[in-house]
């Protein structure tokens, strides 16, 4: 009996329990895989983001406070994965006019879901654009992109869990807490 509630439970989870037994093979297959999920969101590249910074952006890093203590880009603001967009508006600057919000998780799953879900708002409260960082902050570290710490630089990354780590490339960089 207990097989069949772990099945059941499995059935009915959606895309998340999807992506555990899948595995897909690289960011590639993830971003992939979001683009198909998240047609209503625009995407950058790290390429773009890295070459063609605009002033009028707002870095928001969507993971968990641990997360950004290890390591995020610089100047992102963390926001939790699950704030309302009423929430969020809050904690904003007050003149949206004109800016680009650009949102980054671990891989871009929960930055493309938050987009998606408060992207009407902010447009409406002025805010030019809402976009995701195109394979997260694991592609930036995989890219070897400078991050940033409560004390610095670092060059390393929170790998959110071991199922996620596997899309790090450098692992010997990953740690749970931050660098002393």
């Amino acid at each position: 009996m207990r097989w069949m509630f772990i099945l059941l439970s499995l059935f009915t989870m959606g895309t998340a329990s999807v992506y555990w037994l899948e595995r897909p093979a690289d960011l590639r297959q993830i971003q992939q895989d979001i683009l198909t999920d998240y047609s209503n969101v625009t995407h950058i590249s790290r390429e773009d983001l890295a070459t063609q910074w605009i002033d009028d952006v707002i870095l928001l890093d969507i993971r968990e406070s641990d997360e950004y203590a290890v390591s995020h880009l610089e100047g992102a603001l963390r926001i939790d994965p699950d704030i309302t967009s009423a929430d969020l508006v809050s904690q904003l600057p007050k003149d949206l006019s004109g800016k680009t919000l650009i949102v980054y998780c671990s891989v871009g799953k929960r930055s493309t879901d938050l987009a998606s879900r408060v992207k009407d708002r902010l447009m409406a409260d002025g805010a030019a654009n809402v976009v995701n960082l195109e394979g997260g902050i694991f592609g930036w570290h995989n890219d070897g992109r400078p991050l940033i710490a409560q004390s610095g630089p670092t060059e390393y990354v929170h790998p959110y869990d071991a199922y996620w780590k596997r899309w790090v490339k450098r692992k010997e960089l990953t740690r749970y807490s931050p660098a002393r």
